[in-house]
């Protein structure tokens, strides 16, 4: 059969057996005729003869649809797919994202999402407990992607509270393929490569696959782009190149007063600190994609070991794998946020007092971070049927996370401030050699390039951390049916387990900073570990079927009982409805309960500083602020009128020991239609609501400020989280020395977790697949799209409730600022025809407003944001694959808004890298 045929016969056979995922999904096609398989879906462990038969909501991707997207990480195409939403760490993400890339279902977060593979967990990524790195799975592995759009937790336990994602693996893949990829982008950076190998060969006894990737992205800049290359400030009602207040030559302010001066680097006289002129622009010396090289080992194999007849069979089973992860992210040089004072004896301070400075340190060229990941997974198990046609499988999973970390120009403050201070620098011989190599006494941070070699090799300090992690899994399922009984022609199934789960963590800090020799870098070691029991049981019970309106009435039930060591036991449970008055149409409904135990990190993590952008009420404040703010930032010593320069407050993240589970309902209501007058359409239309009590989460910086100064006299409780900056080691402001730094910057605000935000959210999912003949070849279409009716969130019983459905704003998951659209649309058109295919996918995030504009912002609204693909495969030749692409064809720009994350835009919500043309050939023998 011809590759056209036979992908048609593929989707009508999905089609015609009642599709529940929203695009066509892998075949089981052999022939002309499509052969049933009995397979294991997502969110149950009951065979079933196809995943078409689910009655819960799942997305089903196969392989050709993630090289069709032109992806060469499973990252980019996941955070596409309209159900994702929310802070998600990818190669966008410069400051913070550590090399991570996650997912989101339902923006609730990468760790209310569950990632398995195979079925089986994933190792954490080091002190972030139930959050899986997406660049450690190899695209070139994956056969098919399962995402799961329903609470899951009486199946797979915690952490599956929005969803499932589970990575189907090439268990069966013989022969040998090889790929290889390339592709830039329209200026002619952010290069990518990929290449992989992927071997199998098997008999009737046994099968092994084995597959090998490297994959390269090189780095994009900040400064290459036009949206990006300055941090945009509004002032005075326009739009100006801005940045940080920590600028060079340094801004610095006498002890008397909280006045901001520099020194001209022209005139060479002090005066007031201009942030439309004088601030640094921190763009220039920041990624705006991260670079990264990936090299990763896979291997799968089985083999039957033993039939004992009457009885069982033995099947063996082992998976490994190997990832080496090399990550790095820029970004602008470190500063002197801890305001150091220049003493009088200086002989370059300008004034005849004391001034603290903030000083960026831009001779250093920037604060570049690095990490080197290994992270190793074994999976050892049997498995068998018995006589009976029950089935059972045991297995031991095991996995280790090891991330050694290196982050270069960190500052030294005690040596900083040796440098400024003549008298102290004397006294430390090293001090003295620095200074003294270009004849002077101390440093002069008030002129540029003024920060020597010698004074950097003794003022920096290299920071090199660790983080370990580990996951240790046995799980044991057994799976059968009611024998002759049933109440219709198919048999009721059920399905029990057991599993027992341990996960361990450990953060190794730098020697320098244990002893606080780095500024702005934790260092207390921390660490913890669990371990949980769990039995959990699923039951399907047909009821009738074949009738008369009721072609299929059926209902499951499932319950799971959890006993962690870190806060005791809890038990859930889940039921299933399916009715088909029609073999066309198909309604069903789940109800379930969900829970999430407390991460190490929610627990365990000591005090880490963090800086978080906001928006401060004091700056250039005036009448038409409210008369709380007013009074309250004259408090502060602020003048009505004056610009905080820096957007970024010094906090305080930490873990609470004292934390419980989050609990969950989740309820869905879905139709299912396959039209008879055509073989090859299928529509979906899902219902979901999702709500969360005692979540884990922590409040907001705008939300702490804001609250605490629009109250009268900061009475507000959120005025007892703002503790000043001696509690994050900077200076502190003359007029607030509880509540701002020397810049005038809100500082030492308490972001640590509480068990006491709700969340809830819902909506409707669509989906269409239809394929049809047109002239030689054949159409196809699969459309998704997502519409978030509500995304509500409260930070405590205190705190109003917030929607973001159809807003951008701080997201309480992560606090990074992001879109929430109501529609969210990903579709695409194909066709396919004798030895060549082409296809084009359409992307669209709706219209968002900002969820909390100022009067005076300038840009509070983001149109709907459509980018297309288009993709051509070329097969003539017999084995070889041809494709090329382009990915962002129309080049649509990021949008500016005013309350932005980072780059002058939401960069975790819309594409920055442009247009990309990419192009791949791949090999089979």
């Amino acid at each position: 059969m011809d590759k056209t045929r036979l992908s048609r016969a593929i989707k009508g056979a999905i089609a015609a057996a009642a599709v529940s995922s929203s695009f066509s999904s892998i075949s089981f096609a052999q022939d002309t005729q499509a052969q049933v398989e009995e397979i294991v879906v997502t969110g149950s462990r009951i065979q079933r003869a196809t995943d078409a038969n689910s009655a819960t909501p799942i997305s089903v991707f196969d392989a050709a649809q993630l090289e069709q997207s032109g992806q060469t990480t499973l990252e980019d195409f996941l955070q596409n797919i309209p159900s994702m939403t929310g802070g998600q760490l990818g190669s966008s993400v410069n400051n913070g994202s550590a090399g991570l890339a996650t997912a989101s279902l339902r923006g609730l977060g990468s760790s209310r999402t569950l990632i398995l593979m195979n079925g089986r967990r994933l190792s954490s990524s080091g002190g972030a407990t139930g959050v899986v790195d997406l660049n450690t799975i190899p695209t070139s592995i994956i056969e098919r992607v399962e995402i799961l759009r329903d609470g899951a937790s009486t199946i797979y336990g915690s952490d599956a509270i929005a969803g499932v994602i589970n990575i189907i693996t090439k268990k069966g893949f013989e022969g040998a393929e090889l790929t290889f990829d390339y592709g830039s982008s329209t200026h002619g950076d952010g290069d990518e490569y990929l290449a992989a190998m992927t071997i199998g060969t098997g008999n009737d006894k046994g099968h092994v696959m084995m597959n090998a990737q490297y994959t390269k992205r090189e780095e994009i800049g900040q400064g290459d782009r036009r949206f990006s290359e300055c941090p945009l400030r509004e002032i005075g009602g326009r739009i100006v190149c801005g940045g940080s207040s920590t600028t060079t030559p340094a801004r610095f302010s006498p002890e008397s007063n909280s006045d901001q001066l520099i020194v001209d680097p022209v005139t060479g006289v002090v005066r007031n600190f201009n942030a439309a002129t004088d601030a640094y622009n921190f763009a220039d010396a920041s990624y705006l994609s991260t670079p990264q090289e990936v090299a990763s080992i896979y291997g799968y194999g089985s083999y039957e070991l033993y039939d004992w007849k009457d009885v069982t069979t033995f099947r063996g089973f082992s998976e490994l794998s190997f990832v080496n992860r090399r990550s790095d992210q820029l970004m602008a040089a470190e500063g002197t946020f801890w305001a150091p004072e220049v003493p009088v004896t200086n002989p370059y301070n300008p004034l005849d007092e004391t001034v603290t400075i903030g000083r960026r340190l831009e001779e250093t060229g920037g604060r570049a971070f690095t990490q080197d990941l290994n992270t190793w997974r074994g999976v050892i198990g049997l498995e068998g049927e018995f006589c009976n046609e029950w089935t059972w499988d045991v297995s031991y999973n095991y996995s280790r996370w090891i991330d050694s970390q290196i982050d270069r120009g960190r500052g030294n403050t005690v040596r900083f401030e040796n440098l400024l201070d003549p008298v102290a620098c004397a006294a430390d011989p090293e001090c003295a050699a620095a200074v003294g190599a270009t004849g002077v006494t101390a440093w002069n941070p008030f002129a540029s390039g003024t920060l020597t070699q010698e004074m950097q090799d003794y003022a920096l300090v290299t920071n090199s951390p660790i983080e370990r992690s580990s996951l240790r899994s046995v799980q044991a399922n057994l799976v059968g049916d009611f024998g002759d009984w049933s109440l219709a022609s198919e048999a009721p199934a059920w399905a029990v387990g057991y599993e027992n789960r341990a996960e361990r963590t450990e953060i190794v800090p730098d020697g320098a900073a244990e002893i606080g020799q780095i500024y702005f870098v934790n260092g207390d070691a921390w660490g913890g570990n669990y371990s949980v029991d769990e039995f959990y049981g699923e039951v399907r019970v047909p009821v009738l079927d074949g009738r008369p309106w009721a072609q299929v009435l059926a209902f499951e039930a499932s319950f799971r009982y959890s006993d962690y060591s870190t806060i005791g036991d809890d038990t859930t449970f889940g039921v299933v409805l399916e009715y088909a008055p029609l073999d066309e149409l198909r309604f069903r409904g789940t109800y379930s309960e969900g829970f999430r135990a407390p991460g190490l990190d929610d627990l365990f993590l000591t005090a880490t500083v963090s800086a978080e952008t906001y928006a401060d009420p004091c700056n250039e404040y005036g009448s038409t602020d409210s008369a709380n703010v007013q009074a309250n930032c004259q408090a502060d010593g602020i003048a009505p009128g004056t610009t905080i320069a820096s957007t970024q407050a010094t906090g305080l993240f930490g873990g609470n020991p004292d934390l419980e589970a989050e609990k969950s309902e989740s309820y869905t209501l879905g139709i299912v239609w396959t039209p008879t007058f055509t073989d090859d359409m299928g529509f979906t239309v899902d219902y979901f609501n999702i709500s969360i009590d005692d979540a884990i989460g922590t409040l907001t910086t705008n939300t702490i400020v804001q609250g605490c100064y629009e109250s009268a006299n900061f009475s507000s409780p959120l005025c007892d989280l703002i503790t000043g900056a001696p509690a994050v080691g900077t200076s502190p402001s003359a007029g607030a020395p509880t509540r701002r730094a020397s810049d005038l910057t809100i500082a030492g605000q308490l972001l640590n977790s509480q068990n006491v935000a709700t969340f809830e959210t819902s909506g409707v999912d669509l989906g269409f697949d239809y394929s049809i003949d047109a002239g030689p070849g054949v159409v196809s279409v699969n459309l998704s799209a997502t519409y978030l009716h509500e995304w509500k969130y409260r930070g405590s019983a205190d705190d109003p409730t917030i929607d973001l459905a159809g807003f951008y704003g701080a997201d309480p998951v992560t606090t990074a600022i992001v879109a929430f659209p109501e529609w969210k649309f990903y579709g695409t058109v194909g066709y396919e025809y004798d030895c060549w295919s082409a296809f084009t996918t359409v992307r669209m995030l709706g219209e968002v407003d900002d969820f909390d504009p100022s009067p005076t912002d300038l840009a509070t609204q983001i149109d709907a944001t459509w980018y297309q693909d288009v993709n051509f495969n070329y097969f003539r030749w017999e084995n070889i694959t041809l494709t090329g692409g382009i990915r962002n064809m129309w080049n649509q720009q990021p949008p500016y808004v005013t309350n932005n994350d980072d780059m002058n835009t939401l960069m975790r919500s819309y594409d920055t890298v442009g247009r990309f043309f990419y192009g791949s050939v791949t090999l089979q023998f």
